[in-house]
């Protein structure tokens, strides 16, 4: 028996910065770095380039001085915190709206940016009240990159039917990673692209009375560990840090591994013009499109929301699929597509009820 989403929380908080806003900070950094006048003017050219266009992201409120292991981890801890606080309202308000009596039988908990004890579960758990009891289950999974919020999706839908009404949840605070004494392109591409947020799904078995319910369909899970390992990997320095095996190739594998997923399952999505995509980058989405056939039009929820949160690793795609699901006509379908680290490419497909 297929799950149904009944309700999507976001929440995408505090200060927000603007490309423009962020370059000069950026070529200032750059500037003082111990490089060759040659190689900081490459870096800084990269940049320019990760920063073209107008595009916003929320912030840290620190952004520009982090430093060091503890603040990067104490500003995650607050950034989560603030996020777990704002999705807990808003899963009350909703609760209260249709069954006062609901209690949740499981929370699963993602993130890729941080790394807390107690995990992201049990802290909403203590924000959610009488919604948890002793008896509901708490997942939390860690290091699996952009698709971690389809991946607990996925966990979700798996689990049996004593699992009534599931609370799955997805926080990222990418800007805690932000290194502005990295010395190579793949760093200041990762300081160029994300930006935090936070979502939630309501899964129970049971639509909602408002025509807006969403039937999960179809998850097909595809990985390529054997040739996309160290696509996408960590990096150190005072902290955790994204990096990429090799950046000038880094669309083009990543294209080629998402290209083969989805020809896999083309028959599920080549008719629909509903997609929520995650964000990538641009150009990405862009070639993908042209490679694939899909329109320009399907593209434009995951390019407007990269223009205005920028890439907020698994929280993105769940962002786009409320704004997708908003105006999806009855009966239709949405199409999912997220791709992240080890390397793995998941593709889905949710009815709207």
């Amino acid at each position: 028996m297929a799950r149904i989403i009944n309700a999507i929380f976001t929440a995408s908080l505090g200060g927000t910065w603007r490309n423009q806003d962020l370059l000069p900070h950026y070529e200032k950094a750059i500037g003082s770095l111990p490089l060759t006048v040659e190689k900081q003017e490459e870096l800084a050219d990269a940049t320019r380039y990760f920063l073209m266009g107008e595009r916003e992201r929320h912030v840290v409120p620190n952004l520009l001085e982090l430093s060091g292991f503890s603040e990067r981890a104490k500003a995650f801890e607050a950034r989560s915190e603030e996020m777990l606080s704002s999705l807990a309202q808003q899963v009350h308000d909703r609760v209260e709206q249709n069954r006062k009596d609901i209690v949740f039988d499981a929370v699963i908990t993602t993130t890729s940016t941080g790394n807390l004890m107690p995990g992201l579960s049990y802290r909403l758990a203590t924000k959610l009240g009488q919604r948890v009891d002793s008896n509901t289950a708490f997942w939390d999974l860690g290091n699996v990159g952009c698709t971690g919020s389809v991946k607990a999706l996925n966990l979700a839908n798996r689990l049996d039917s004593s699992f009534a009404n599931i609370l799955v949840v997805s926080v990222e605070a990418p800007t805690t990673l932000i290194n502005l004494k990295a010395e190579t392109v793949d760093i200041w591409q990762g300081n160029c692209t994300f930006g935090d947020g936070a979502a939630a799904l309501w899964l129970s078995f049971q639509p909602n009375e408002e025509g807006s319910s969403l039937r999960v369909d179809k998850i097909v899970f595809q990985q390529y560990a054997k040739s996309g390992l160290d696509l996408i990997h960590w990096q150190y320095s005072d902290y955790y840090t994204f990096a990429l095996a090799d950046e000038k190739n880094f669309n083009q594998e990543v294209q080629s591994h998402v290209s083969q997923a989805l020809s896999n399952t083309r028959s599920d999505w080549q008719d629909s013009d509903h997609w929520a995509i995650h964000p990538a980058g641009i150009a990405l989405l862009l070639r993908l499109s042209r490679k694939l056939g899909i329109s320009r039009r399907a593209l434009k929820p995951s390019a407007k929301h990269f223009e205005q949160f920028s890439n907020m690793s698994s929280a993105s795609i769940i962002h786009i699929l409320k704004q997708v699901s908003e105006d999806l006509p009855v009966g239709a379908g949405c199409n999912l597509l997220t791709m992240g680290a080890g390397f793995n490419v998941i593709y889905g497909r949710v009815l709207k009820e």
